[in-house]
């Protein structure tokens, strides 16, 4: 046996190099990808805009009924029985609860009420373009006399609606009183809802920069990220459907110094 250095030949199994040319094409990194079209969110924005049908409400009523009996039941089992064992602290339970109630009435009371206004501005707005339409002038001084009544408590529109009461009578045409209308009465309330968005978006960027008072150098471009958001916003404001359900807050154009601002213009 040899015991000598072996040699082995490799080259008839040396598999070929790739190609550079074969290589696959390295993506352009540049080429911006197609955005999402939100596809899902879509599809839940549909199912919620739904309308239920006739069972599902009926199935929703009976829920509420039941679980409104079955509160209503343990309520007073809980009380008859505290009273007849401590009638002092029953008596205070019975305080309570309807000190609760008292003030569950008073809440339903004011979203009705906010539900109301939201129907007659509703209401308003669709009487006032029927008029501007058909040149109706005793339907258009109808439209300013409801709306007149509306803001009758606003003070901050005590001004422009002396104004209007001033100048109607000289206005012969629809299009010319509904005029006066919105410029006298509803132009102020604008002004003040312009504020309040200006202010809005003022407060995200100091939010998003952490600049509260900018300085020399940051000034442009605060000022250019605070009209761009303000822009978009009044924008979104004019793009959306009417309020199904009054706000939860108070809106802040009802603030003092708004509306002491909206009066002095």
């Amino acid at each position: 046996m040899a015991r000598g250095p072996i040699l082995f030949d490799l080259e008839e199994d040396a598999k070929p190099q790739p190609s550079v040319a074969d290589a696959p094409a390295v993506p352009e990194l540049d080429v911006e990808a197609p955005p999402p079209k939100g596809q899902a969110m879509q599809i839940a924005a549909r199912l919620a805009a739904r309308k239920p049908s006739r069972l599902v409400r009926m199935f929703w009523a009976l829920a509420g009924a039941l679980v409104t009996a079955l509160v209503s039941i343990t309520a007073w089992t809980f009380v008859t029985d505290l009273m007849a064992r401590y009638p002092l602290l029953g008596w205070a339970m019975t305080l309570l609860i309807g000190a609760f109630l008292l003030v569950l009435l008073l809440l339903s009371l004011r979203e009705m009420a906010a539900f109301g206004r939201l129907a007659r501005l509703d209401g308003l707005r669709h009487d006032a373009g029927e008029a501007l339409a058909q040149g109706d002038l005793a339907a258009a001084r109808s439209v300013t006399d409801r709306l007149e009544t509306l803001y009758k408590h606003r003070e901050d529109t005590r001004w422009g609606r002396d104004r209007l009461t001033e100048l109607r009578g000289d206005q012969f045409d629809a299009e010319a009183l509904l005029g006066l209308a919105e410029s006298e009465v509803l132009a102020p309330l604008d002004r003040a809802a312009t504020r309040e968005v200006e202010a809005a978006a003022r407060q995200f960027v100091r939010k998003l920069s952490g600049i509260r008072h900018p300085s020399a150098a940051t000034q442009e471009p605060f000022d250019r990220a605070v009209a761009d958001i303000a822009a978009v916003a009044a924008r979104m404001l004019e793009e959306l459907p009417p309020r199904k359900q009054p706000p939860k807050t108070v809106p802040p154009n009802r603030r003092r110094n708004l509306a002491a601002e909206a009066e002095q213009d």
